[in-house]
C-alpha cells in the first residue's frame, strides 16, 4: 500500500445512520426501484449498509473521512439502544487498517468525526481539536489531522464537519483549521469534509430541495481562509456533476476534498452510486508531484 502511485480518498457525511430522505430518492427512481428503496428504508439499517459498502469497496479507497457518526444521548453512548456503537460498525465491518475517532456535539447528543485508513499511521501524533463557535449554542464541531506514510513520505490527512448555518462562525472554524495546517509547514496535505458551504461563484440560496438555508452561505469566507494557507479546491461548476446534497434531488455542493500544492489531481467525482445518507460521497485521487 505504501508504494501506490495515487492516494485515493472518500469523504462521507453519514447523517448519523438515519439514511436519505426517501421522498427525494423516489422522485427520480424508476418503478422497478421504488419497492426496493422503500424496503431498504424500512429496515433502518443504514449504519450497517454504509459499513458493508465500505468493506465491499475497500480496495478503492486508502482513506475514508466520515462525519456525523452518532455516538449517543445523555452520555450513555448508543450502546444504550444497541450492543455496538456506530463507530464499531465502521471500524470493524469496513476492514480498514486504522480508525481515528473524534467526539464532538454536546453532552446530551454526541457524534463523531471518524477517519479510516489503509495506510500506516505515524504513532499517536494525530491532532483532534474542537473548533470555536457552537451549533445552537451547544454542539461543538471539530477536526482531525493525522500523519501517514505514503510512498515513503509523510503526508497529513484531515477530516472535519463545519458549522451548518452561520457563515461567520464557520469562518472562525476555518481559521482554526488554517492555523494548524500552517504550523505543519511545507508538507503534503489532503483535507476532507462536509464544509457546509457552496463553492465560490455558485448559487447560495433558492434551492428546490433539502434545507432551505436562506442565509447559510452568503458572504462565506471559508474557502478564502483555507486557500490562504495553501489548500486548493478543484474548480466547481453549479451543476449536477458536482452536487453532493440532498441525495435523490441534489442541488448544491457541500462536501469536498482539498489538497496542498504537493499533489496533482488524477480524478475527482461525486459517487452517485451511494444512497445510504442524505449526502453523496465525494471521491478524490491524488498523485504526489516529483
Amino acid at each position: 500500500m505504501s508504494q501506490r502511485n495515487t492516494l485515493r480518498c472518500v469523504s462521507i457525511n453519514t447523517h448519523r445512520g438515519r439514511g436519505p430522505k426517501v421522498s427525494y430518492l423516489l422522485a427520480q427512481s424508476p418503478l422497478d426501484e421504488v419497492e426496493r428503496i422503500e424496503l431498504l428504508n424500512e429496515t433502518r439499517a443504514y449504519t450497517y449498509y454504509i459499513a458493508e459498502w465500505l468493506n465491499l469497496n475497500k480496495e478503492r479507497f486508502d482513506v475514508v473521512g466520515l462525519q456525523e457518526v452518532f455516538n449517543g444521548i445523555l452520555g450513555f453512548g448508543d450502546r444504550l439502544f444497541k450492543k455496538f456503537r456506530q463507530r464499531d460498525h465502521y471500524r470493524v465491518i469496513s476492514g480498514f487498517r486504522t480508525a481515528i475517532s473524534h467526539g464532538v456535539g454536546f453532552a446530551a447528543f454526541r457524534y463523531e468525526n471518524l477517519m479510516l485508513s489503509q495506510l500506516q499511521m505515524i504513532g499517536q501524533t494525530q491532532i483532534n481539536y474542537l473548533l470555536p463557535e457552537r451549533v445552537a449554542f451547544l454542539a461543538a464541531c471539530g477536526f482531525t489531522l493525522a500523519p501517514f506514510i505514503f510512498n515513503e513520505q509523510v503526508v497529513w490527512i484531515g477530516n472535519t464537519h463545519l458549522h451548518p448555518f452561520n457563515p461567520r462562525d464557520r469562518a472562525k472554524q476555518a481559521a482554526s483549521i488554517a492555523y494548524e495546517i500552517k504550523k505543519l509547514g511545507d508538507v503534503p496535505v489532503v483535507f476532507m469534509g462536509d464544509l457546509n458551504t457552496v463553492p465560490p461563484g455558485c448559487r447560495d440560496t433558492g434551492f428546490p430541495a433539502g434545507e432551505r438555508d436562506v442565509n447559510s452561505y452568503k458572504n462565506d469566507k471559508t474557502f478564502d481562509i483555507l486557500t490562504g494557507v495553501g489548500l486548493k479546491l478543484v474548480p466547481h461548476e453549479d451543476s449536477d456533476k458536482f452536487y453532493t446534497y440532498p441525495t435523490g434531488l441534489p442541488n448544491r455542493t457541500l462536501d469536498y476534498i482539498l489538497f496542498s500544492k504537493h499533489w496533482d489531481v488524477a480524478r475527482y467525482e461525486v459517487l452517485k452510486e451511494f444512497k445510504f445518507s442524505d449526502h453523496y460521497p465525494v471521491f478524490g485521487e491524488f498523485r504526489l508531484k516529483d
